[in-house]
């Protein structure tokens, strides 16, 4: 939940740590404020077992362990970012040349749209939704212009298993 003065309450299923909550029990019916983001949050993002936030000056943020699983099994023997095993906010690595504008999940996904109009995609490429011939992406990489016939992204959506992208003129499916 992103309140009108950006601050972020969660509530539901806490198994996997997806409510930003560390110490929190399982299961929450009452909304309750995720402390650790202290900056003003401008625009989240729930997968099924990860969420997302983005700050005002386009810090972005994970917590949740569900992708960690996919990635773990995908990507044996290399340790995964800190942000795919984080019961807490953490911010995303590789994304700090850049400004995030959105961000999205999907089921085992991640996705964040810069000012710029780029679009970084991280996460289980099970689908190809990722654009990308790798299994997993444990970092996030940015989907090419020629993707997109060089033209800005302005927005995105996530399904489970896809994502749509809206440029300039265009819709594409990624």
């Amino acid at each position: 939940i992103l309140t009108e003065n950006g601050q972020v309450l969660s509530c539901g299923s806490n198994s996997f740590g997806q409510l930003g909550v560390p110490h929190g029990p399982r299961r929450c019916v009452v909304p309750q404020a995720i402390e650790l983001l202290k900056e003003k949050v401008v625009c989240i993002a729930a997968g099924l077992r990860h969420a997302l936030a983005a700050t005002a000056s386009g810090i972005v943020f994970q917590w949740g362990t569900g992708l960690a699983s996919s990635g773990r099994r995908l990507c044996p023997g290399q340790t995964l970012p800190l942000f795919l095993t984080a019961k807490e906010p953490s911010r995303v690595t590789g994304l700090e040349n850049s400004k995030a504008t959105c961000v999205l999940a999907g089921s085992d996904h991640s996705a964040s749209l810069t000012d710029a109009g780029e679009l970084y995609v991280w996460g289980s490429n099970k689908h190809g939704q990722l654009a990308s011939l790798a299994a997993f992406l444990p970092l996030p990489q940015k989907i090419e212009a020629r993707c997109f016939q060089n033209e800005k992204v302005t927005s995105v959506w996530s399904g489970w298993t896809h994502l749509v992208a809206q440029t300039g003129l265009l819709w594409l499916r990624a």
